[in-house]
C-alpha cells in the first residue's frame, strides 16, 4: 500500500471543553458523562492534554443521547469560541486575510483533532456564478458522520463570521449524509441553500471573500504563533505519547501475537499496570486501545483493494473473516463488503 495509515487519533482537550461547555448548559450532569468514558475531571482542565478521537466521538453520542437533540452537532458548532481551538484559534485571528487563515487552518487542524481531512480547492466553474473555492471537510471514521461533519461545518461558519466581520453566508453548502426530516437548523445557520447526499461535506463561496482583511490582524503574533504551533505540530507528528505508542506497538504485535498487554507494555519500558493507568488518563481501556487500533486499521485496509478479507483479518489479529465481519458490523453498522463498495469506484471488484 502506498499510504501510510495513521494512527494517532486523538482531540485537544481544549476542542472537548467546547462540548462540554455547550452539554453543561444543555443541563447535562458532566461529572456523570466522564465517569461513563473514563475520563478524570483532572484531564479536562488540562487544555494541552490530548484524549482518544473514540472517546470523543462516545461524548458526542452521550451528548446527542442526553439532550435528545438531532441537531446537536450544528449547536455546537455555532457556539464554538476561539479558545476551543487552541493555539490554532489565536492563530488564525493573527493573520491578515482569510486566505492566510485557511491555509493555516489547513496545515495544523490536527492540533485541534484528528477526526478528518481538510481541503481548500477550486470549485469548478458554473454558469452564471463567479469564481468559487470549496473548504470541505471529509472524515476519518464512519461513526456518527452527520454529527461531526454538520459540527465541523457550522463552527467554520460561525468562526469565519466572527473573524472577518463580515455577516457573510456561503453560496452552498454540501453534506454526504441524508437529509434529516426537519432542516430549519440548517437554514438559519447557513442563510443559503444546504444539499444532501452529496459527493462532499463543504462550504462553498465566492472566491474573492479569500482577500477580505482580518479585523484582529497582527503579524507578530503571527511569527510567534506560527512557531509555537510548527513544534506543537512535529510533536504530534512523531507520535510521543504513550497513546499513540501503544497502538504503533500494538498495529506491529496483531498479526502474529494478537492483543497481549504485557508485550505491548514490554516495548514501551513500561509494567502493564503502568500501561493501563496512562492509557486510563486518556480515556481509554487496553481493550478499548485495540478495539479501536483494530477498526482504524480495518477501515484502512478496506481502501486497498489487493487485500481481501481473510488477509485483513490476518493483519488485525482476527482470526477468520467471520469475526471481522462481526466487528465490523458492530463498528459501522455495515458489512465490510458494503463499506468498500462505497469506498471504490465502480468496476474496481
Amino acid at each position: 500500500m502506498e499510504e501510510s495509515v495513521n494512527l494517532s487519533s486523538s482531540v485537544s482537550v481544549a476542542y472537548v471543553q467546547g462540548l462540554l461547555d455547550y452539554l453543561a448548559r444543555q443541563g447535562l450532569d458532566i461529572a456523570e458523562l466522564l465517569e461513563q468514558v473514563r475520563l478524570s475531571p483532572q484531564i479536562i482542565s488540562q487544555r494541552e492534554r490530548r484524549i482518544a478521537a473514540s472517546t470523543y466521538l462516545d461524548l458526542v453520542e452521550l451528548g446527542v443521547k442526553g439532550t435528545a437533540d438531532e441537531d446537536l452537532g450544528l449547536h455546537m458548532g455555532e457556539a464554538i469560541r476561539p479558545g476551543h481551538y487552541g493555539v490554532l484559534g489565536y492563530l488564525i485571528m493573527s493573520c491578515a486575510t482569510l486566505a492566510d487563515a485557511l491555509h493555516r487552518q489547513a496545515r495544523y487542524a490536527r492540533l485541534v483533532g484528528s477526526l478528518g481531512q481538510i481541503d481548500l480547492a477550486d470549485e469548478p466553474p458554473r454558469e452564471g456564478w463567479e469564481a468559487h473555492v470549496v473548504h470541505s471537510w471529509q472524515p476519518y471514521q464512519p461513526q456518527l458522520q452527520r454529527q461531526l461533519s454538520e459540527e465541523t461545518l457550522a463552527g467554520w461558519v460561525t468562526f469565519g463570521r466572527w473573524i472577518s466581520g463580515i455577516d457573510a453566508s456561503p453560496s452552498e453548502v454540501r453534506f454526504q449524509h441524508s437529509a434529516p426530516a426537519d432542516t430549519r437548523v440548517h437554514e438559519r445557520i447557513f442563510r443559503c441553500p444546504v444539499l444532501f447526499d452529496q459527493a462532499d461535506n463543504a462550504l462553498v463561496y465566492p472566491k474573492r471573500l479569500l482577500a477580505v482583511p482580518l479585523g484582529q490582524a497582527d503579524a507578530q503574533v503571527r511569527l510567534m504563533l506560527d512557531a509555537y504551533a510548527e513544534r506543537l505540530l512535529n510533536q504530534l507528528q512523531q507520535g510521543n505519547s504513550v497513546l499513540d505508542r501503544a497502538r504503533m506497538e500494538l498495529s506491529r504485535l496483531l498479526p502474529e501475537n494478537g492483543a497481549d498487554l504485557q508485550q505491548v507494555a514490554e516495548r514501551l519500558a513500561m509494567s502493564p499496570r503502568t500501561l493501563q493507568r496512562r492509557l486510563s488518563e486518556a480515556g481509554m481501556s487496553f481493550n478499548q486501545l485495540v478495539e479501536d487500533t483494530r477498526r482504524q486499521l480495518v477501515l484502512h485496509y478496506l481502501r486497498d483493494p489487493a487485500l481481501d478479507l481473510a488477509e485483513i483479518a490476518f493483519l488485525v489479529g482476527f482470526s477468520e473473516p467471520g469475526s471481522l465481519a462481526r466487528a465490523f458490523r458492530r463498528w459501522t453498522g455495515q458489512a465490510p463488503g458494503e463499506y468498500r463498495r462505497q469506498l471504490m469506484p465502480s468496476g474496481h471488484f
